[in-house]
């Protein structure tokens, strides 16, 4: 290719980029249903927004002012932020650099309308919003002056809009222009991500449902009204429905009617000859008498669409309830839906399924399965149900109030591909629980079990909760938990003993990982990461096995083994932690835990556990009724910092026994901070391990052994069969360097039909699971302005270390 051919390939999408922004029409058009209130500031809208390497202004408060110049300010589409998947403005330079980012955004006012202004923000970490000037809230943020160098309270993950209710609109906006403005704080300097997207609404005197940003009705024909600011309109219609327009306020009125489920309905704002010059869109759902539900069903029922239930509904012995792809299923207050035949609701990853709450700030019950035929979700969301409670009341005998979402007596369920979150609303500090699978209800004593597979568990209490009950955990991925909740609570044991395997769990909010107690549970394949209490607890007399996991950055420890519970633990990593083994009494020999009373007893094969405050602590019991007192560890071909010196024995009764083939020796793991705990060349630990109970695949699903003998961890190291493809991320030619050629490449198949990358995942230079110019920019920058490289693998060979749906089929650089 020739230079002049090259620099046509790079500026020839860019001018496409450009073409196309000046051809985006405006979309100030507010619109609601009469009385459903006013919609000033939506997702998506344009902001001026300054990087927060300097004071946003001088005076320091200058800048939430209405009529500060921010001319000089850089603008760009909501939400504003890095690495949390909903970037319409990407901060690439952020990370590392700057904690703050400062937005404004001037939106007009007709008649202050009457009710109450709802500021709504989906934010991770902190923020404080003013509107013309005045603070009228802010949210994990310390209180007093604040600059641009203050953090945030503390870690909050975006993934949900939050809602504030400020007050009657009259108290802060004014008829014409009104400006509001946010600064949005992250926890510190080095956080993982940011995510900043505000949106303005005024809740009318008219009770309407809401879901998220549509309107729910339940009559066919509707008044909508709205306005445009725009100066040239002389006529407004409304999916093509003509409206009764007031050229002198530009507000308007128009009867719509409405199909049954989701409408979306476009407004355009039209000049004297008939051009567009504004536009906005309102999405409505109406639900009619035939998508209403309650009472008990007679006979096999589908349920489609958008439908209602508005009392609980009862599925009896040899009755079927299917719900169809795509449907949303809106729950009203308190209802709850009793399952004693069948109930199948398979979604598809194009159309899932929602179970939801009829309307802003109520909830729903949850879903009962007793004795139920077997059930299954595919795709399937579940939010807002009243789930929040403690579980030690299931421990003693009685009656029990159930609280999870889902709960499952002496029944099989399946889930596939669910989402968890926003249990039971969406407040940022939710403890709503997810599902219990319990075989010892008193009334309902039974078999439960449950498969859970590629699920996730967003931002709420516990994930899955057992009770003598098998269930498999799998490919599931668990984040930003809160409250005294386990993201997995096993309690009791079953046959076959349950399967926690190949999940992440991390950054959880408060309390541990996995949680299995008096259950000998099968734990393989897992990363755990970032709590702030322990990775896993293994309690109470059982004989739980750990293989091939990994556990870092666990403030309290580890892995803890508690009550006279006898662990194997094979091919584990421990890193980061402050305690890498922990094994001891925690107590709690009475009601209504009723632990045995003993310390830990663990056989350690194969594991590494490394930079750690104190590798391995063992204590004695201090319970007189223990009939061993001591805890009780075993180590063989292990790795462990400052070998025995680096293990702690807290009394006279508890033992080490420091078997064969350990060693004391950086195991020189290839990016442990970025989670990479593969083992570099020349690793002490490479063929320094024993077959003996070593499982047959390492965590990347690859033949052990590679080399000579096994590795010490759970990863094997050389070239073996099976396993992900390596690549190195932003190498998009496949050439084997990072050039402007791999720029090239990329903007020629996203603009110009060139040949697709054979590995998608190289192409993703950003690693936000989605290949687009960004992916391109950021090559450029790296190469040319000294921007942030691409995400790992880089510069070195590697696997993907997060999950998306990218491909690579081929790199052979890496082969």
């Amino acid at each position: 290719m020739s230079m002049t051919a090259a620099r046509y390939s790079l500026w020839f999408p860019l001018a496409l980029i450009l073409s196309f922004a000046l051809r985006v029409e405006a979309q100030t058009i507010t619109i609601a249903p009469d009385g459903g209130g006013k919609t000033y500031v939506v997702e998506g809208d344009l902001w001026s927004y300054f990087k927060g390497t300097a004071d946003p202004s001088d005076p320091a408060d200058a800048w939430a002012e209405l009529d500060f110049d921010d001319d000089a300010w850089e603008v760009g589409p909501s939400g504003f932020g890095y690495d949390d998947g909903d970037d319409a403005t990407v901060l690439n330079d952020m990370e590392d650099s700057y904690r703050t980012v400062y937005i404004r955004h001037e939106f007009n006012v007709g008649a202050v309308p009457e009710g109450d202004l709802v500021l709504s923000v989906d934010y991770d970490d902190g923020f404080i919003a003013y509107i013309n000037g005045a603070e009228v809230h802010r949210e994990n943020m310390p209180g007093g002056a604040v600059d641009r160098d203050t953090s945030a309270s503390s870690n909050h993950e975006a993934g949900s809009f939050e809602h504030f209710v400020l007050g009657p609109a009259s108290d802060f906006l004014v008829a014409g222009s009104n400006v509001i403005a946010i600064e949005g704080h992250n926890v510190n300097l080095g956080s993982s991500d940011f995510s900043l997207i505000p949106e303005l609404r005024v809740g009318g005197s008219v009770s309407f449902a809401r879901d998220g940003n549509a309107w729910i009705v339940a009559t066919e024909t509707l008044k909508l009204v709205g306005e445009t600011p725009v100066a040239a309109a002389a006529s407004v219609r409304v999916a093509g429905v003509p409206a009764t327009f007031d050229d002198a306020t530009g507000g308007f009125e128009v009867d719509v009617t409405l199909d049954s489920g989701r409408n979306s309905l476009l407004a355009e704002a039209l000049d004297s000859e008939g051009a567009v010059v504004d536009t906005g869109a309102i999405e409505i759902i109406y639900l009619p008498e035939s998508s209403r539900a309650g009472g008990t069903l007679d006979e096999d029922t589908t349920w489609a669409g958008a439908l209602l239930v508005e009392e609980s509904v009862t599925v009896p012995a040899n009755i079927s309830l299917n719900v169809d792809p795509g449907a949303t299923i809106f729950l009203r207050e308190g209802v709850s839906i009793f399952v004693s035949g069948e109930l199948r609701a398979l979604g598809t990853e194009e159309s899932p399924i929602r179970f939801t709450h009829f309307g802003e700030d109520t909830t729903w019950d949850r879903i009962i399965f007793r004795e139920a035929a077997d059930s299954r979700f595919d795709h399937c969301t579940f939010e807002y149900a009243d789930c929040e409670g403690e579980h030690q009341d299931y421990y003693e005998p009685g009656d029990r109030d159930y609280r999870e979402a889902i709960v499952v007596l002496a029944s099989h369920v399946d889930f596939n591909s669910c989402l968890f979150q926003n249990l039971p609303n969406d407040s940022g500090s939710q403890e709503g629980d997810a599902m219990a699978i319990i075989s010892d209800d008193p009334d309902t004593p039974g078999p439960a079990t449950a498969n859970v597979i590629n699920c996730q568990f967003i931002g709420i209490g516990q994930g899955v909760h057992t009770r003598f009950a098998y269930v498999r955990v799998e490919g599931c991925y668990f984040t930003g938990h809160h409250g005294d909740n386990d993201d997995v609570d096993l309690w009791g044991e079953s046959d076959p003993p349950p399967l926690i395997i190949n999940n992440l769990f991390e950054y959880p909010e408060d309390d541990d990982a996995i949680n299995p107690t008096k259950c000998s549970a099968i734990l393989i394949g897992n990363i755990i990461r970032g709590t702030n209490d322990h990775g896993i607890v293994l309690r109470g007399k059982c004989s739980p096995i750990m293989i091939n996991n990994v556990v870092s950055d666990c403030s309290s420890g580890g892995i803890a083994i508690e009550n006279t519970c006898d662990a194997l633990l094979i091919n584990n990593v421990v890193y980061d932690c402050g305690r890498g083994l922990r094994l001891f009494d925690l107590g709690r020999a009475g009601p209504p835990y009723r632990l045995e009373p003993g310390g830990g007893y663990a056989t350690v094969i194969n594991c590494i556990i490394w930079n750690c405050d104190s590798p391995i602590t063992l204590a004695d019991s201090s319970n007189p009724d223990a009939e061993d007192q001591g805890s009780h560890l075993t180590l063989i071909h292990s790795i462990v910092e400052d070998g025995e010196d680096g293990i702690s024995v807290s009394g006279s009764d508890s033992t080490v026994t420091w078997g064969e083939g350990n060693l004391s020796v950086d195991p020189l793991f290839v990016d442990p901070d970025n989670g990479d705990f593969r083992l570099q060349a020349g690793s002490p630990a490479i063929d320094a391990g024993t077959s003996e109970q070593a499982p047959d695949d390492d965590l990347d699903g690859r033949a052990r052994p590679c080399g000579d003998a096994v590795d010490i961890g759970p990863y094997e190291s050389g070239p073996c069969e099976g396993g992900p493809q390596r690549f190195v991320r932003g190498e998009i030619n496949g050439d084997g360097r990072m050039d402007v050629s791999d720029a090239i490449a990329l903007l020629l198949h996203l603009f110009a039909g060139g040949a697709e990358p054979s590995c998608l995942k190289a192409a993703d230079a950003d690693d936000s699971g989605t290949v687009n110019i960004t992916d391109a920019t950021r090559v450029l920058s790296a190469l040319f302005q000294a921007g942030d490289p691409p995400s790992a693998p880089f510069p070195s060979c590697g696997v993907d270390l997060t999950d998306d749906d990218l491909t690579c089929e081929e790199f052979a650089a890496c082969s």
